[in-house]
């Protein structure tokens, strides 16, 4: 290792950057460096080879169409962050790192030698592309090469500028995809992060997996029948509820930060909002998988109307099956519409999906207010 590299990698070492790392088919001297230089402990959380297509397949938790592309590289530094999250309570900090490539062999070997690698956080999406010419190297040069490429993108994220200096020939090329987030709530609205926790107004994690009661809504403003919801969850589902609310609408903008800040101020300290980017329940599902959607009863009919989606009933059955799929299911309270209380009794629901709709007595909770109509009356 020159001094120029040790230098590197001695700055990666002091900076807040905690890495985990997943290397297969080129790379792996990168994470062996870093090892070498006093300071690994605090900065590398794990180093994984999946080297061989199965074990690849298993870090990702898919087959993908090509093992050496940009977008294998990703799910493969998606995948080293969320390990990151075990083993590092500031998930600001964390940062996967991948490398998946091909380079030569003492077999032909068709397609370029080339590498793919990827850095993901919950602010960052950065891919580069390094291609070779084969024969020009040998393999131990290529591995240096490309793990000294490794090194420079992690030092030009982590710090901002990388003093190596690696050389190409003239047919070859070294290209980046770099997408900064501005904030969680950006990374949110661009669907690069599924979701903010938060306890009141308090940020608690990224993209934590939840699965129990979720009360869905815009709370626009939050009201007794809410909060009675909210407490009625637990005792019914004999576990946790929580708040959700969807930053973005199918035909409206996304909320800013300053909507977002002043829906989640209606919420107590102890409570527990989770932020999404999923306007729909089977893209809620996807998120919430294995839990209970408290709604009204005026939500039940619309999720198994046809006109709420385009007067599909294929679209509609294709949605419902999804959440079904989700193992997700629906607990209904009782709604005042047109003068009558209506339960999810009313609600004409295809045969297949009954079973995913549950009624709350009206004896159990009945409160007929609506956030429509208390912005209706704040503004008259």
């Amino acid at each position: 290792m020159n001094s120029t590299l040790e230098k590197s990698i001695s700055r990666i070492h002091g900076s807040k950057t905690r890495l985990v790392m997943a290397i297969s088919g080129v790379g792996s001297q990168s994470a062996n460096w870093l090892l070498a230089v006093p300071g690994a402990s605090k900065t590398l959380l794990e180093a994984t080879i999946p080297y061989s297509n199965e074990s690849l397949n298993h870090y990702i938790g898919e087959i993908p169409e090509q093992y050496v592309s940009e977008s294998t590289a990703l799910s493969m530094a998606k995948s080293a962050y969320f390990r990151g999250l075990k083993y590092h309570n500031n998930f600001s900090e964390i940062v996967g790192i991948s490398c998946t490539g091909a380079i030569s062999t003492n077999r032909e070997r068709r397609g370029e030698n080339q590498a793919f690698i990827a850095m993901w956080s919950p602010t960052l999406k950065y891919v580069h592309h390094v291609l070779i010419n084969k024969g020009v190297r040998t393999r131990r040069e290529e591995e240096e090469l490309i793990s000294s490429f490794i090194i420079k993108s992690i030092e030009e994220k982590a710090l901002g500028a990388s003093g190596l200096k690696l050389e190409l020939t003239e047919s070859e090329s070294s290209t980046v995809v770099n997408t900064e987030f501005t904030s969680n709530l950006d990374a949110l609205v661009n669907k690069h992060i599924k979701s903010i926790v938060l306890k009141g107004q308090k940020l608690i994690a990224l993209d934590q997996g939840f699965s129990g009661g979720i009360l869905s809504g815009s709370f626009n403003p939050i009201h007794q029948g809410h909060i009675g919801l909210a407490k009625l969850g637990p005792e019914i589902l004999n576990c946790q509820t929580v708040f959700e609310i969807s930053v973005t609408n199918v035909d409206k903008d996304p909320l800013d930060s300053e909507e977002v800040c002043t829906r989640i101020s209606q919420f107590n300290k102890n409570e527990t909002i989770f932020l999404t980017s999923a306007p729909l329940f089977s893209e809620k599902s996807e998120i919430f998988k294995n839990s209970t959607f408290i709604i009204g009863n005026d939500t039940a009919a619309r999720l198994v109307d046809p006109k709420y989606y385009k007067d599909s009933i294929k679209t509609m059955n294709e949605s419902l099956k999804n959440i079904q799929e989700n193992k997700c299911d629906f607990l209904v309270a009782g709604r005042l519409q047109d003068k009558d209380f209506r339960t999810v009794l009313d609600v004409d629901i295809p045969e297949n999906f009954t079973s995913m709709f549950r009624s709350i007595p009206e004896n159990q909770f009945r409160i007929d207010l609506s956030s429509t109509e208390l912005r209706k009356n704040e503004t008259g």
